[in-house]
């Protein structure tokens, strides 16, 4: 094991040895909890303060959780509420087209499937639960890189640019304005040879997209035709997890205006 990796697991016992029962505790505290030493529980606990992940109370030497992991439970919750949501609402779809769909958020300047419902014919493409996937490639990440805040996108882009070619990353710069224009994206062989994905945001209460539903299986099933009724099954599908999750469609059309 390396030492990187000890030492997130030691971060990760750390955290997880305040309670509701122990909000509070001192490093002898922490030491005795977790079996480390006191040194090493200072050196990660001043590591986890940097973070905002504990804090420190100056008089009594005490330390608690602090606001920046209040803020990554807010991410957990916002999650699973969407999933919750959506649940029936993607088994819905996917029973209608047959083919798997997934959920897909941000997660810093790439993306992950959070949720999925497998198409039931044999041949069909699977996301992994949980694994990060790039925000360049493929429906489902350029559908929220497209939506996504002009830090990130700059960010993404700036990275490509050492790796694309300058006509390549220009037509990736016209192909998310053209997802904004449109309201989806689509990719053809793209990511993975043989697939193909069509992909349509989802929107909260303040008209923000947080997070991506997508119809996806292999290319030849993808025909002109079945397209066309993909894009309006998951345009209908993407409209009502948004209204679920409290988008109201003219407020977002005030807020343009």
């Amino acid at each position: 094991m390396s030492e990187t990796v000890r030492s997130v697991e030691r971060a990760i016992d750390i955290l997880t040895s305040f309670t509701m029962e122990n909000p509070t505790l001192t490093v002898p505290d922490i030491s005795q909890k977790t079996g480390l030493t006191k040194s090493t529980v200072f050196r990660l606990l001043a590591s986890l303060e940097a973070k905002g992940m504990v804090e420190k109370n100056p008089y009594t030497h005490e330390y608690r959780l602090g606001i920046q992991l209040l803020s990554l439970g807010n991410v957990v919750q916002s999650s699973l509420e969407l999933i919750d949501v959506a649940k029936p609402i993607m088994k819905g779809l996917s029973e209608k087209t047959q083919e798997t769909v997934n959920i897909n958020i941000v997660h810093g300047t790439n993306r992950v499937c959070v949720d999925r419902i497998d198409g039931n014919q044999a041949l069909r493409k699977v996301s992994e639960v949980g694994k990060l996937l790039p925000l360049h490639v493929g429906a489902s990440g350029k559908l929220l890189l497209a939506f996504s805040d002009p830090e990130i996108i700059t960010h993404v882009l700036k990275e490509q640019k050492e790796l694309m070619e300058e006509s390549a990353l220009n037509r990736l710069k016209l192909e998310l304005f053209d997802i904004r224009e449109k309201g989806y994206a689509a990719s053809f062989n793209e990511r993975l040879e043989g697939t193909a994905s069509i992909s349509a945001p989802i929107r909260d209460y303040t008209g923000a997209v947080i997070a991506g539903i997508t119809i996806s299986g292999p290319l030849v099933r993808f025909t002109e035709v079945k397209v066309e009724h993909f894009i309006s099954e998951i345009l209908d599908a993407s409209g009502k997890i948004s209204r679920e999750m409290g988008f109201i469609k003219e407020k977002l059309k005030n807020k343009l205006l």
